[in-house]
């Protein structure tokens, strides 16, 4: 029988096939960020896994045969998975402010894709869906090629030896003491990737089979059985969240240049309306994304993460709308921005729940959401004017969430606001203008001014007297947007006719006018509820444990 020939020696060719192929596959695993401010970087340290493997090669390789096709097609797509996890754990901090979570996050996929095709329209959308997956496409047919170079190269005695020494360099880098960076001169940063996304998911499932560790205290934590809040006087309650508005946009000079004239506006026309206003700091538990987490923290009285918040929706804990709703209130939600029906509403007791379809608009659409803030503000108006109770509103405005672009017009006829009438050719030519895609602060600035100039119109003349408003940001924008080193924090108004209702916060440290100023320690979103309830009730602090069923 004629004995299979071992490929020729390790020649010229054949080491820079290799070379080239293995700078390709280690260059697939050098995007990271930069644990301080969350930049976007380039590790060139060769990665430790990338490196092992092409020993594995060497190894497979000393029988004188590349892989077979099944063999390389695995490779392949382990290698293209990896890498794009790798670079996506890259990026997330530099736009969410937090690291991939591959066990919630895969879970918004599929609403991001919705929410994408409704903003880009079906056939933008495909298109662009397209090019992504032809790009796609072209990268895993480069990583097989490399694989496949890799393993012909390896096929060869000499190369095979080569690469069989890789483990002992690795070995030798690692006794060395790190470089005046901190960093070795190799990089483990998939390893560690891969440990904690494992963690990630022990955990969660650990959580899901009533296994609850840390999460039974943070879940059982004392709370109030009741609160009379008399001393809301009956009176209205408004919590509105303006999406995105960070403390960035009032401590950094390009964002203030804009948004602050927009505020003066705004405290001036609202103390002409008899309103005093008080301000303050407020820490948010996310950042760059995740609402609802803000959302939910300061409804429950307790700080959430992905795990807690869907573990709250199993408890028993009372929200901020099931006390008012119990103090005789009216609960209602306004959600421009959510499509359809949420199971979690049965969790917090909202009486009603105003979703996109629910708002009846038809006009052009503007930003990711289409539902410009000051038509949602005028159909929410309309809506709850004859409630025979008193009402609590938990509106979301969504005018400057990510991409803040096209910002809709603000339009001094409130019954403009969506037909939109009054707006020319040019207006609507210079609104739908394609921003600089790398630079979003003009429309990101411009969106909060917007959304301000709204505000000091609705309140002035469209909110009844003895109303309480509270309106704070539900998380910093995306770091792209906000720059180095920002804190978690957004700022938080409280106004009212009857200065009586301000004087719970007052004593919080809650200062007068539209700048706060206070610096940290800062208030923490999970301690506004407590502090709410005790400042507006008269029963005392009644409090309990609450049951958890996970």
């Amino acid at each position: 029988m004629r004995r299979r020939r071992r490929p020729a020696g390790a020649g010229p060719g054949a080491i820079s096939a290799l070379l080239i192929a293995s700078c390709f596959l280690l260059a697939l695993f050098t995007p990271a960020s930069e644990p301080e401010n969350h930049r976007f970087v380039l590790d060139l340290h060769p990665s430790v896994e990338i490196l092992l493997l092409l020993a594995a090669f060497g190894l497979l390789g000393m029988r004188g045969r590349p892989l077979g096709l099944t063999t390389r097609l695995a490779a392949t797509a382990v290698i293209g998975t990896a890498a794009l996890i790798h670079a996506i754990d890259a990026v997330m901090p530099a736009v969410f402010g937090r690291t991939l979570d591959l066990y919630w996050d895969v879970g918004h996929v599929p609403s991001l894709l919705g929410l994408f095709f409704d903003s880009a329209g079906a056939t933008r959308g495909g298109i662009i869906a397209a090019a992504i997956g032809g790009g796609a496409l072209v990268a895993l047919g480069l990583v097989f090629l490399a694989v496949t170079t890799i393993s012909w190269a390896a096929a060869r005695r000499g190369i095979a030896s080569l690469l069989l020494l890789l483990p002992c360099i690795l070995a030798l880098g690692a006794a060395l003491p790190p470089g005046p960076d901190g960093n070795r001169p190799v990089s483990t940063s998939l390893s560690r990737e891969i440990a904690r996304q494992g963690r990630d998911v022990v955990l969660a499932w650990q959580v899901s089979h009533g296994h609850l560790g840390k999460y039974a205290a943070v879940l059982a934590a004392p709370q109030r059985r009741s609160a009379d809040l008399a001393g809301l006087k009956g009176g209205d309650v408004l919590l509105i969240y303006v999406e995105s508005y960070g403390t960035v946009a009032l401590d950094e000079p390009r964002y203030r240049e804009v948004v602050g004239p927009a505020l003066d506006r705004f405290a001036a026309k609202v103390a002409a309306a008899g309103y005093g206003l008080v301000s303050d700091r407020i820490l948010s538990p996310t950042f760059g994304g995740g609402s609802w987490l803000a959302h939910g923290t300061m409804g429950s009285g307790i700080r959430l993460d992905q795990l807690t918040s869907r573990l709250l929706l199993a408890s028993n804990r009372l929200s901020l709308p099931r006390y008012l709703s119990a103090a005789g209130y009216r609960t209602v939600e306004i959600m421009p921005g959510i499509k359809n029906p949420l199971a979690e509403d049965r969790f917090w007791g909202f009486d009603k729940s105003y979703y996109a379809a629910d708002l009846g608009y038809d006009g052009p659409g503007f930003g990711w959401f289409d539902i410009p803030d000051q038509y949602t503000l005028k159909t929410f108006a309309e809506r709850e004017k004859h409630s025979a109770k008193p009402l609590f509103a938990q509106i979301v405005l969504v005018s400057s969430h990510t991409p803040f672009y096209p910002v809709p017009p603000y339009v001094a006829d409130w019954s403009d606001a969506g037909p939109y009438k009054s707006i020319g050719r040019d207006q609507w030519d210079r609104i739908y203008r394609q921003p600089d895609w790398n630079r979003l602060d003009a429309p990101y600035r411009e969106s909060l001014a917007y959304d301000f100039d709204v505000l000091g119109d609705f309140l002035s003349g469209l909110v009844a007297d003895g109303t309480l408003v509270i309106i704070l940001g539900d998380h910093q924008p995306p770091a792209f947007i906000t720059g180095d080193k920002q804190p978690w924090t957004v700022p938080i108004y409280v106004l009212a006719k009857d200065l009586d209702l301000l004087a719970p916060f007052v004593a919080q440290g809650y200062t007068a006018g539209a700048f706060p100023q206070q610096k940290a320690p800062f208030l923490a979103m999970e301690g506004f509820l407590p502090a709410f309830l005790d400042g507006f009730s008269t029963n005392g602090s009644n409090v309990a444990a609450t049951d958890v069923h996970p």
